[in-house]
């Protein structure tokens, strides 16, 4: 019959080997208590700790798994479809991996944590150590630090938000309200932008209201000629056709134009002249270099082809008297 081990001689957790001891010791308070400090506790701590480390493994190589099946691949209609492209699906693949990396790392990290958590209060439990005044005071000191630190979440979960959805990614060029440049770094707390006159822009995620990305999938180079009113307008025309495709046939936007060149035709009518808008839809990022080189070539080709440009007149009324 098995012994009836007193309060005390083991711990909460590991009665096993000090209830077996005492039995074996003829009662032996003693051994028992030595058998459990010595035997006992160390071998349940060391099973929580080989568990803490099994269940750490399991989600380091099991959430990277999950999140690349979560995250979205773009649409097949979001992607160009000119035979000129080079290799979206690659790009778009390199995007989601990106991302994919940057959310399991989140999710590693955080699971990981509390895991960890979990076995220092475990072990502090096998010690038998009373945690409860230590968790309540943590409990009261973590909400005093979530209202210290609500901006600093904020910006941590719209960053995260802005990953999983891909908002935008390094090398971008976005526009984010004040700030607007491309995408040098990328962090869950905050973005870092430059622009054009090389200023960097620390942008805290948590104040990012809106997203303005001039770098997925395609843009859109466009250019507005105003010509003088009363212009042969289907001779403008036929000339900024010509200009817009002998320009993208030529290197390098022949490998960055994405569709054939339109001219829209007339655009608006004022007392300045008449305006008409071309279009090229271009690779993303390469709509600006293409505007400024069609910009060129349209002014050469108009000046060369005598087509009127309205002008301005400045004039200058001199009241009677007003000069001695």
């Amino acid at each position: 019959m098995t012994a009836v081990v007193p309060s005390g001689t083991c711990g909460p957790q590991t009665d096993l080997v000090c209830s077996w001891v005492y039995d074996q010791t003829g009662g032996n308070r003693g051994l028992a208590a030595a058998a459990d400090w010595l035997v006992g506790r160390p071998l349940a701590i060391a099973g929580v700790l080989v568990g803490g480390w099994v269940l750490q493994l399991l989600v380091r190589r099991l959430v990277p798994r999950g999140v690349e099946r979560l995250v979205p691949e773009r649409g097949v209609a979001d992607l160009p479809a000119a035979d000129a492209v080079p290799n979206p699906l690659d790009e778009d693949l390199s995007r989601r991996t990106t991302r994919a990396h940057a959310i399991s790392a989140v999710v590693v990290s955080t699971l990981s944590t509390l895991i960890w958590v979990t076995v220092l209060i475990t072990g502090c439990a096998v010690l038998g150590l009373d945690l409860g005044p230590l968790i309540a005071s943590a409990g009261l000191a973590g909400i005093a630090l979530a209202f210290g630190a609500q901006s600093l979440i904020k910006d941590v979960l719209r960053g995260l938000f802005i990953v999983i959805e891909d908002h935008f990614g390094v090398g971008d060029e976005v526009d984010l309200g004040e700030a607007t440049g491309i995408v040098e770094k990328m962090t869950l707390r905050e973005t870092v932008l430059r622009d054009l006159d090389g200023t960097v822009w620390h942008v805290p995620n948590g104040e990012i209201d809106r997203v303005g990305n001039m770098s997925q999938n395609w843009s859109v180079a466009m250019v507005d000629v105003k010509v003088a009113r009363g212009t042969d307008l289907v001779a403008v025309r036929n000339l900024l056709e010509a200009v817009t495709v002998e320009l993208t046939a030529e290197d390098p936007f022949v490998e960055q134009v994405i569709d054939a060149p339109e001219v829209l035709g007339v655009q608006t009518i004022d007392v300045d002249g008449v305006t008409l808008r071309v279009l090229v839809k271009t690779l993303a990022g390469h709509q600006h270099g293409l505007q400024r080189a069609l910009l060129e070539g349209i002014e050469t080709s108009l000046t060369a082809h005598d087509v009127l440009r309205p002008s301005t007149a400045l004039s200058v009324r001199i009241q009677p008297g007003s000069l001695r």
